[in-house]
């Protein structure tokens, strides 16, 4: 949050997925649903209550919508276009950003219209080309994910819908970081995110917040292995890509160096600057 935009995130399907990534923390939360069928998805008389309540309540000029899950695009277009109504009911002025953090499996050309239409700026999950990718992000019956997510890609900038990357830096393309690289830039990415994959397990699986004897998962990386591998995409992005391409964590460094204010937690002097309000989960 800036003294001239608030961004707020939304999760309206919660943690529920179509993927079954290896690495993925978040499906159990799936278990807090009991019934998945009919209480997992966020109902048209909350959405607008949501959207009415979070835009009165900003005095600024601002209001950043980030919509993510789980998977968003399980609620369906339909639950979108009420959502740019509500917005449009309800911003009493103030300018109505939306974006989108999406794995591309549903993405098809309904979608990217509907996203140009109304210029939504969609993060979509790669880890890199197929052999990388495909090793750790499948669908719930064990098939590989790679193909529908370029295609996704694809059809984005077919409608010229604005579009990132993001990249979970794992033990297996942590070894690969120029062809992480060069794939990204491969498909169009113009703004990258490299996030490492850092997860505890216990005696019973993941780790609870609550437990004490812990150890990193076998597919966590480490602050070396990941300081190595933006060290090597720093110096191919310096030599050839720096001002035609954006990458999170180093422009954010460099911001940090200058004095500017941070706009990624990890960079701030301490962790306060998103509000909670109870009903919200806490940052992980």
């Amino acid at each position: 949050m800036s003294g001239k935009s608030c961004q707020v995130m939304v999760k309206p399907t919660g943690s529920v997925c179509n993927l079954d990534c290896k690495y993925c923390f978040y499906l159990e939360k799936e278990k807090l649903y009991p019934d998945r069928k009919n209480h997992y998805k966020m109902s048209e008389e909350t959405l607008e209550l949501f959207i009415r309540q979070q835009i009165a309540a900003q005095d600024i000029d601002e209001v950043i919508f980030a919509w993510q899950g789980g998977e968003p695009t399980l609620m369906g277009i339909p639950f979108y276009r009420k959502a740019i109504e509500f917005q449009q009911r309800y911003c009493g002025g103030k300018t109505i950003v939306n974006t989108f953090q999406t794995n591309g499996i549903l993405i098809n050309d309904e979608w990217a219209a509907f996203f140009r239409e109304h210029d939504f700026l969609v993060g979509v999950s790669i880890d890199g080309d197929a052999a990388l990718h495909d090793e750790w992000r499948m669908t719930r019956s064990g098939k590989p994910t790679h193909e529908k997510v370029e295609n996704a890609v694809r059809c984005l900038a077919q409608h010229d819908v604005e579009f990132n990357t993001l990249t979970v830096v794992n033990r297996t393309n942590m070894h690969h970081p120029i062809q992480v690289y060069r794939y990204l830039k491969s498909i169009g990415s113009r703004y990258m995110q490299f996030i490492p994959l850092v997860e505890r397990c216990g005696e019973n699986g993941l780790a609870q917040p609550q437990d004490k004897h812990i150890a990193m998962t076998p597919w966590s990386v480490d602050s070396l292995q990941f300081g190595q591998f933006l060290n090597v995409v720093f110096d191919v992005w310096i030599r050839e890509d720096i001002g035609d391409i954006g990458i999170q964590l180093f422009e954010q460094t460099l911001a940090a160096w200058c004095g500017l204010p941070p706009q990624v937690c990890v960079f701030a002097p301490t962790c306060g600057s998103a509000f909670c309000d109870g009903n919200e989960r806490r940052c992980l």
